[in-house]
């Protein structure tokens, strides 16, 4: 994969750290409501809250950088870079249906996980596909192809 701008590179981490908290966020408050007792009741609140200080903190650091004005959206990937980035996830995804089809027995739900895999893979292999069809193909320096030629005005 290319390299990100030290930008990028920012950008990427405030938006997983935001992504991470209001994970937390959202589980602390969800595990709260079903524990009886008053004092972790108390801990998952205190996490809720400094879950979304962090969020409020990342967002003020994007605007005081002025992050988002200085990031162009996936300015330093191209489609193989992408498409990379896209297989490595559906990979990550593969594994964790192999992984869970090792432990669990219902017959139901490793029907499901078996085709979620399978799925997965096919996916993979397509992208896989395209991607080496994308880095055999010459690049072309412009996207208009005269096929006959051009009068001089």
């Amino acid at each position: 994969m290319q390299n990100m701008s030290p930008q990028e590179i920012i950008s990427s981490a405030f938006i997983k750290a935001k992504k991470s908290e209001n994970i937390i966020h959202n589980k602390a408050k969800d595990y709260g409501k079903n524990i009886s007792d008053s004092q972790m009741q108390a801990i998952l609140k205190q996490i809720e809250i400094t879950a979304l200080n962090h969020v409020d903190k990342i967002v003020t650091a994007e605007k005081t950088m002025h992050i988002n004005s200085l990031v162009k959206k996936n300015m330093s990937r191209d489609i193989i870079d992408a498409l990379q980035d896209l297989v490595k996830d559906l990979i990550n995804q593969q594994i964790f249906y192999n992984e869970n089809l090792i432990i669990i027995t219902n017959p139901y739900v490793r029907q499901i996980f078996t085709q979620m895999r399978d799925d997965e893979m096919r996916f993979i292999t397509m992208i896989q596909q395209s991607i080496e069809s994308l880095k055999s193909k010459p690049t072309e320096p412009n996207s208009v192809v005269y096929t006959t030629p051009r009068e001089n005005a």
